[in-house]
């Protein structure tokens, strides 16, 4: 076991080697922030290390943007907890995050509790997966679901998850006699899209949300604290007080950050106006971030949300750097943080990419089984038997 041997990188460029490249390295030049009190290898194995009691450990299911690719699932961030519990996190889940999640073997049956920022389809869309396909994976617990409520109903969190199982109705009604029917289903508790508000209370944790400034009123941000431990998610969000105002103390802040608008021009094809409009009018600049950041004061920073390219992360951590001269991590899929009592330290988490689902213990029992269906009766002659 190694403490604390990670290559520190001098400078982040077009040459820098990337994860999906095979670099076991985070996106950083301090990987470590404080005196961590144990051992932590270099890059985290999966199934090989649980979370110490007291801490909180951060893995970026989902480090990209809308157009998802096979170097980054879209948003999505993963929190487990050391309390006794052991109580599993996803703050959003974009297309992607949830094979990700399968090859880190932790249990499908803890994927119960689900905290969106915003409906966008990029940090939804891994949500019918979660409620369908892991229900007949093995998880017996329905999903409870937290996100903002909106202006009107219809764009509210709770009117998301009832149109969400209205359209897979042919699914739910197929789960009828399958043992994953209890599993398939989500409770959903709209927070306040335009206040501050403590959300979630147990086990110790304790969630809050936060209004943010992206497009429409109806996101939000997160602060997760347990034991002393505190992350700041700001969900997408163009720069704003409120994000500050949530880092208040914080160990770690992971926050959106787009790339430059003229690389931004050049990467999709579009005009400039229209880079410049989406970099700032509806998300954070590279140099906005870096203000955020050395508002916040977090004890560590982590750019969320860019398109990671050898194009994307020169130019945007050096325009950050005019900004903010702290620790700061481009987030990566599996960049991990454990955040310690002293200490936060940044690797690389090692995926599993052909594992199977671990099936763990069922914490509550859910509604009867509904009854199987009979086969149509056009079967008995279309059937192949031998």
């Amino acid at each position: 076991m190694l403490m604390y041997a990670w290559h520190m990188t001098a400078e982040i460029n077009e040459m820098t080697e990337l994860a999906c490249e095979g670099s076991s390295q985070p996106l950083t030049t301090t990987p470590v922030v404080g005196t961590p009190g144990r051992e932590y290898p270099s890059a985290l194995e999966p199934g090989v290390e649980p979370v110490f009691t007291g801490e909180v450990r951060v893995t970026i299911l989902g480090s990209g943007d809308p157009f998802v690719k096979k170097s980054q699932a879209s948003a999505s961030v993963l929190i487990e907890v050391g309390n006794e519990q052991r109580d599993v996190f996803f703050f959003d889940l974009g297309s992607g995050a949830l094979a990700n999640f399968t090859g880190l073997h932790l249990p499908v049956t803890d994927t119960t509790k689900v905290f969106l920022t915003h409906l966008h389809a990029d940090h939804v869309g891994d949500m019918p997966t979660l409620l369908w396909s892991l229900a007949k994976a093995g998880r017996r617990d329905p999903v409870e679901v937290w996100g903002p409520a909106g202006e009107v109903r219809p764009l509210g969190t709770r009117a998301f998850t009832q149109h969400l199982e209205a359209a897979h109705a042919w699914d739910m009604e197929s789960l009828c006699g399958h043992p994953g029917q209890s599993g398939a289903m989500t409770v959903t508790t709209e927070v306040p899209y335009d206040r501050t508000a403590v959300v979630y209370q147990r086990n110790d944790v304790t969630i809050s949300s936060f209004p943010v400034i992206h497009v429409l009123n109806g996101a939000v941000g997160y602060r997760l604290d347990y034991a002393g431990r505190s992350v700041v998610f700001s969900g997408d969000t163009r720069p704003c007080h409120n994000v500050v105002d949530a880092c208040d103390g914080v160990d770690l802040l992971i926050h959106e950050t787009f790339p430059t608008a003229p690389v931004l021009a050049k990467k999709a094809g579009m005009p400039l106006n229209l880079a410049e409009l989406i970099v700032n009018g509806a998300h954070t600049s590279p140099a906005m971030a870096g203000k955020v950041f050395e508002r916040a004061g977090a004890g560590m920073s982590a750019i969320f949300h860019l398109a990671v390219d050898h194009e994307t992360v020169g130019p945007v951590f050096a325009e950050m750097r005019t900004q903010h001269d702290g620790p700061v991590v481009i987030s990566q899929d599996l960049t991990v943080f454990d955040v310690a009592a002293d200490a936060v330290i940044v690797r690389q988490r090692i995926l599993d990419p052909m594992a199977w689902a671990v099936v763990g213990e069922t914490k509550e029992s859910g509604p009867p089984m509904s009854a199987p269906h009979g086969p149509p009766r056009w079967w008995a002659d279309a059937l192949i038997t031998d």
